[in-house]
């Protein structure tokens, strides 16, 4: 009976171990170029400045742009699948504090440590969350889609400073009353039963500056 007690109990630690490795070597084999961390997005840092930027990449490589939600921000390879969007802090330059980075280009390459992707279907996403429920805002607010909380789930555990935009792709038949109901509320929650008729994907990934 101790014999066979040893036998379980080592062959336990020899399993463990090979989860800790298999864990170790998936997030080894990520391109740091691709990696969305709590650094950045890829090459592209949060401690990143507008000079930082052309020293890296070479002024060509930028464009600075207007948007009247967020204010300035640069992009990084502007129409390629790598494309990246880094919105500053400050209003006018010269910029020197990254509030935070986007990639959303459709075929972007880059992903986290747990293999969230651009056009990633919101049930993925919220068993990468450990099956928690996601928080979004809805299409008729300001900022529709933004997602607003994972509820302590595995996403906010482990990339803190990680949030997304979500995007409608598809709605089956709804009645329009129902529908309209819906839309009246500020904030969605992922378990919401209409949601099994409505289909969201990941559109854009954001890393944030701590606050």
């Amino acid at each position: 009976m101790k014999k066979s007690y040893l036998l379980f109990l080592a062959l336990s630690l020899v399993a463990c171990q090979e989860a800790k490795k298999t864990k170790s070597e998936v997030k080894k084999k990520i391109d740091p170029k691709v990696l969305v961390s709590c650094e950045g997005i890829g090459e592209v840092k949060l401690s990143d400045t507008h000079k930082s930027l052309e020293e890296k990449f070479g002024k060509d490589a930028l464009a600075d742009h207007e948007n009247t939600i967020y204010g300035a921000f640069t992009t990084v390879w502007e129409n390629d699948p790598r494309q990246v969007n880094i919105y500053w802090k400050e209003k006018s330059a010269p910029f020197k504090t990254i509030e935070f980075i986007e990639a959303g280009t459709p075929g972007a390459p880059y992903m986290t440590a747990d293999s969230i992707t651009v056009g990633m279907g919101l049930r993925d996403l919220v068993k990468k969350n450990g099956s928690v429920s996601i928080k979004f805002f809805n299409l008729t607010q300001s900022k529709p889609g933004l997602i607003t909380g994972f509820n302590g789930g595995n996403i906010e555990k482990y990339t803190p400073c990680f949030t997304g935009v979500l995007e409608q792709t598809k709605l089956q038949v709804i009645h329009k009353d129902e529908l309209k109901e819906f839309h009246k509320q500020k904030e969605v929650n992922s378990f919401d039963p209409i949601l099994n008729r409505i289909e969201y994907e990941l559109a854009a990934m954001r890393v944030l500056r701590k606050q």
